[in-house]
């Protein structure tokens, strides 16, 4: 497969994350907490995801786990950020030569698809450092081999679970038959056969498919309005994302096919753009209507907007400050993996905490998509 264009690597940077630091953000959102008494500090390498689809991605997410991090200021951390192209191997060798020229890291966090995460974990693995990797979950892992542990933490936004949550709501809430639109980059992903295995076993029919294509954008959608009016569905799942899905919604109103019997169901950023139809979602993330109240207000402090990247950067930060905090007081890579190891999920995602169970530590073999079509992280192609 002839891969997309790439972007050139950015240079890294670094943001120490503690009262003691200038950082204001973290003072602004916990004014009265206490200094660290330690000029020492946690040294983690942070990953944000750079993108072609989704231009806010790695701000967004590396906002959020700033965010998170500073909701724990007695916690003093120190991030050294760098910036990952989509291609998964020259990300996983900007990574590791990060890692490389810093040999007093404890550990690294940040956006590592799962074929990202599998070349970065064989490189730490001889160094001992722990990973944090979030990711979207839009590919299944790979079945774990038996080994001895690695200290690798996943956490994932779980889009083939969400798939599934999907498919049952079309079935149950618009009914058994559904046309498919999928864009061109969600194709080759596994959340979308996720979806089809599982609305098929609740008796659910895909009565017709259509795939966006590359090409001038005014035909993007061609043949979609047929397949539509052909077929008379009870259900369109559109699976879109980025800039192609505020076309489609566009698209969607000119073409009245808002006027229609048939619903409209996605994932949830499908509730983000104007669609003027009855719109079913599912997904591991709320909208910022149905948010946690602390954590609106805390997004609202922070001028962050409440996007899925951001609620992962979010989540990842406030629950990995939580476990080193009820750890060892002196930093330390062995410290720092068994913090890890027993990290419970808590934070905007999770209406919750999730015990260390919902987060997959893999074994000797890091997870790999099961699919033969993108490796790319989702969002990122």
């Amino acid at each position: 497969m002839t891969m997309i264009p790439r972007r050139h690597f950015l240079a890294s940077t670094s943001v120490a994350v503690s009262t003691t630091g200038g950082w204001s953000a973290a003072q602004a959102l916990a004014p009265s907490a206490p200094a660290p008494q330690t000029a020492t500090a946690w040294q983690l390498l942070a990953v944000a995801p750079q993108s072609h689809k989704v231009a806010t991605l790695g701000s967004d997410y590396r906002r959020g786990l700033e965010l998170g991090l500073a909701q724990r200021p007695e916690v003093a951390v120190q991030l050294h950020w760098v910036e990952a192209p989509p291609t998964p191997n020259r990300a996983a060798r900007s990574i590791t030569a990060a890692i490389d020229q810093r040999p007093q890291l404890h550990g690294v966090v940040g956006w590592m698809p799962p074929a990202v995460e599998a070349k970065v974990a064989a490189h730490a693995q001889p160094l001992g450092l722990p990973l944090w990797a979030s990711d979207t979950g839009a590919d299944l892992p790979a079945a774990a081999k038996p080994g001895q542990p690695q200290a690798v933490v996943r956490h994932s936004l779980d889009l083939c679970g969400s798939a599934a949550q999907l498919a049952q709501a079309v079935y149950q809430q618009q009914g058994p038959k559904a046309v498919l639109a999928v864009g061109q980059m969600e194709a080759g992903y596994d959340f979308v056969y996720t979806f089809e295995q599982a609305y098929r076993a609740l008796g659910g029919r895909i009565v017709a498919r259509h795939v966006g294509q590359f090409g001038p954008q005014h035909e993007e959608f061609d043949g979609l309005r047929t397949a539509v009016f052909s077929h008379r569905p009870d259900a369109v799942v559109a699976f879109y994302s980025g800039p192609q899905l505020a076309r489609f919604g566009r698209w969607w109103q000119a073409h009245a096919l808002s006027q229609g019997t048939w619903g409209l169901a996605g994932f949830p950023w499908l509730a983000d753009v104007p669609t003027g139809g009855n719109t079913t979602t599912a997904g591991a993330w709320s909208s910022a209507a149905q948010a946690e109240q602390v954590w609106k207000q805390r997004f609202e402090q922070a001028a962050l907007p409440w996007t899925a990247a951001a609620l992962m950067g979010a989540e990842a930060g406030f629950s990995l400050a939580a476990a080193i905090e009820n750890t060892a007081p002196q930093p330390s890579i062995s410290a720092l993996h068994q913090a890890w190891q027993t990290a419970v999920l808590q934070g905007p995602l999770a209406t919750s905490p999730r015990t260390a169970t919902s987060i997959s530590h893999v074994n000797n073999r890091p997870a790999t998509p099961l699919t033969s079509g993108w490796l790319n992280g989702y969002l990122q192609t």
